[in-house]
């Protein structure tokens, strides 16, 4: 008695340690899944990987059956066959929908429907009510029959294969590309293979069971069939290789030269267009860092910035560089702008770079063909600009022809009247006070005949300058005709006119001028002739130019009553 209590003390603790086993089991096919389905892989990859999943279940579970004479562990084993039969059949649903392209059918709400009596139909079958499932022997453990749950699982299966199907043979009718179809006749292929072997499982041991020996491992053997198949299908076609492919196509359809690298400089991707700047291939080891300090650069950057390439987290690099087309001599030269951005964790840890080549020869040209047109341009403007300097040099040549006496330097009559013009009528109008002074060289005739011309213009000259420094800067002298000069005093009374007038006869005949002999000079003398006009009347005015000669006739008449009075005099006249 005491062995057989010790026996079943035994059988009691190996059983805890089993559940505790098949517990740590399930914890871990937990955690394997946790990493897939969380990391960077498609959402047809986790679909297959569920899928795959729900399928090893059974013969898994199977097998574990067949390890153990326990009643209640073959029961439970066969319960979880069963069970995971029915998340197969939605598993298959699942991935045979992102296989076929019709995903998005699988909204949430679809899902729910699918998924939540097919849970409630597992979580019944592993839980046994009242034996609603399986059906036992007396005593011996072996089963029997099915109860009424086996037939809403099969149900269920049905159901989901026909939905399989319908899926499968809408996308077949959609088709359009050869790739398309071939993968969704693999998914139908597949699903026949996995019917056919189920519904000759069931018919051989269950409908039939009484007409055919119980052969086991009917269904394992078609689920290892149909995984097989899908193995080497997926394998032939490439079916999880869609978005690798497409990523292939993308980066060798770029102009641009695309390397990828990892952390410690290996490269990980070039694309097609790279072989343009460099040999490398995936495997090779390229020092970032070093080629580019080895290279010749457009523009100033030093290798100790360039340096920065070869740091634990680099900052991303923009350099333009000057690589040879090819190695033969004579190769013309490529301009490429190389772009280095790192690739880092979230702790700031680096990963690898992004290294783009960018062929910017073109550009290159175009900026250096502008800079050309540019410094043309500015040749041109820098000469257009000079010759706008000689041009206003000239215009204020000509205009001093124009306006000055070319042997005095003095204003010519012309300016003087078109002064007097703009002035006079001012003055008038404002009442503003001026003066007009015309003075003549006493005797100019004797002296040209005398001494001649040369000595002639040099007493001219020699007058206007005498007179020019007495005048304040607002006063204009001009020379008036022959000999005969004119002064405009604006803002001038007649008393400060005439006391001007007296200042400049004296200051011209203390003026002394060489005539070219040794010792001799000559003293000139003036006789002058003053009008000041005050507080004129501006309705007298009605012609400016006929007032001017007005004007000019009484100083004229003043000029003449001085030379009358034996020259080298003033007389002064006020008009009012």
């Amino acid at each position: 008695m005491e062995d057989n209590g010790t026996m079943q003390g035994w059988v009691k603790g190996l059983e805890s340690w089993i559940w505790i086993d098949f517990s740590v089991s399930v914890f871990m096919l937990g955690l394997f899944f946790y990493i897939f389905i969380h990391n960077p892989i498609t959402r047809l990859h986790k679909a297959y990987l569920v899928f795959h999943f729900f399928m090893l279940l059974w013969p898994l579970s199977q097998f574990l059956l067949q390890t153990t004479t326990i009643v209640q562990y073959q029961l439970l084993f066969r319960s979880i066959s069963y069970a995971g039969l029915s998340l197969q059949g939605l598993g298959w649903l699942v991935f045979v929908c992102f296989l076929t392209g019709r995903s998005y059918l699988l909204t949430r709400l679809t899902l729910a429907l699918l998924a939540g009596p097919t849970a409630l139909l597992a979580a019944l079958v592993l839980a046994e009510p009242r034996q609603f499932f399986l059906l036992s022997g007396d005593g011996a453990g072996a089963v029997q029959r099915f109860g009424p749950l086996s037939w809403a699982l099969l149900a269920q299966l049905m159901l989901m294969a026909g939905l399989s199907i319908a899926c499968i043979l809408s996308a077949l009718r959609a088709g359009t590309t050869l790739r398309h179809r071939k993968q969704v006749g693999m998914a139908l292929k597949g699903l026949l293979l996995f019917l056919l072997f189920g519904w000759l499982d069931l018919l051989v041991n269950v409908v039939y069971d009484s007409r055919f020996p119980d052969i086991s491992g009917i269904s394992s053997v078609g689920l290892a069939l149909t995984a097989l198949y899908f193995c080497v299908s997926i394998d032939r076609y490439r079916v999880f290789d869609i978005v690798r492919i497409a990523q292939q196509d993308i980066a060798d359809s770029m102009s641009a030269g695309l390397l990828v690298l990892d952390a410690e400089g290996t490269v990980l991707e070039a694309n097609r267009s790279l072989q343009r700047y460099l040999s490398v291939q995936s495997g090779d080891r390229f020092d970032l860092g070093a080629f580019l300090r080895s290279q010749k650069r457009s523009s100033g950057e030093t290798a100790a910035e360039l340096g920065r390439a070869g740091e634990a987290v680099a900052e991303p690099i923009l350099q333009e560089l000057v690589l040879s087309a090819s190695d033969l001599p004579g190769a013309p030269l490529l301009h490429v702008q190389v772009h280095a951005s790192p690739i880092v964790s979230g702790e700031r840890e680096l990963l690898g770079r992004v290294v783009t080549f960018q062929d910017v020869s073109e550009i290159r040209q175009l900026v250096e063909e502008k800079h050309r047109q540019n410094e043309m341009l500015q040749l041109r403007n820098r000469e257009l600009v000079q010759i706008q300097e000689e041009l206003f040099r000239a215009n204020l040549k000509l205009e001093e022809m124009a306006t000055t006496d070319s042997l005095t330097g003095c204003y010519n009559r012309r300016f003087l009247m078109q002064r007097l013009e703009q002035e006079v009528v001012a003055n008038v109008r404002y009442r503003i006070p001026f003066a007009i002074i015309l003075f003549d060289i006493d005797h100019f005739k004797g002296i040209n005949d005398r001494h001649g011309h040369l000595v002639g213009d040099e007493v001219l000259l020699e007058t206007a300058t005498a007179v020019k420094g007495m005048l304040r800067r607002s006063d204009v002298l001009a020379r008036y005709g022959g000999e005969e000069f004119a002064v405009y005093l604006p803002h001038t009374t007649r008393l400060q006119a005439e006391r001007l007038a007296e200042r400049l006869k004296i200051g011209v005949e203390a003026n002394r001028v060489a005539t070219g002999r040794p010792g001799l000079t000559l003293s000139i003398t003036i006789s002058l002739g003053v009008l000041s006009v005050e507080n004129e009347s501006p309705l007298g005015i009605k012609d400016p130019k006929a007032y001017l000669r007005e004007l000019f006739e009484e100083a004229d008449a003043a000029l003449y009553e001085a030379k009358g009075n034996g020259r080298n005099c003033m007389v002064g006249r006020r008009r009012a």
